[in-house]
């Protein structure tokens, strides 16, 4: 049986990814942030008042580095907790002003990150691009259950 590691699906996302992932980690130490840390912060300047879980899974990063990952941050003064409106047991987090203007000073340089990765890619295989990935994400919970 052959399979031609170049020609694989799972191989060639990972490739992507980890070669984006490897370069805009570079271009975030001016900013003092990892990559996961600038994955919380988008997130939270997205959708504000998340809980734990919901960055989790918006971020893919696993619960227990999420946790201290959070715990620097907030220590960093980037992120606060506060009781959430909804259940007063429940905690939810965003970002202070100092986050907000950190994100908003590494937003420019994500979306010329996204603008090099889409060269030569119409706006519609863009958005059918986002959709088969989001769909290839999904699917692969048969696989790997999210808790």
């Amino acid at each position: 049986m052959s399979h031609d590691l170049q020609e694989s699906i799972p191989y060639l996302l990972a490739s992507a990814g980890i070669r984006t992932g490897l370069a805009f980690t570079k271009e975030l130490k001016p900013y003092a942030l990892s990559l996961n840390e600038w994955r919380v912060c988008a997130t939270l300047r997205h959708q504000p008042l998340q809980r734990i879980g919901e960055v989790a899974h918006h971020t893919s990063i696993d619960a227990s580095t999420l946790s201290r990952l959070i715990d620097a941050m907030i220590r960093r003064k980037l992120l606060v907790r506060e009781r959430d409106s909804a259940d007063a047991r429940a905690r939810a987090l965003h970002l202070t002003p100092k986050g907000e203007a950190l994100v908003d000073q590494v937003i420019p340089l994500a979306q010329m990150y996204e603008r090099v990765a889409l060269a030569g890619i119409s706006a519609e295989q863009a958005k059918t691009l986002r959709e088969i990935l989001a769909r290839i994400y999904d699917n692969l919970d048969a696989l790997n259950p999210r808790v």
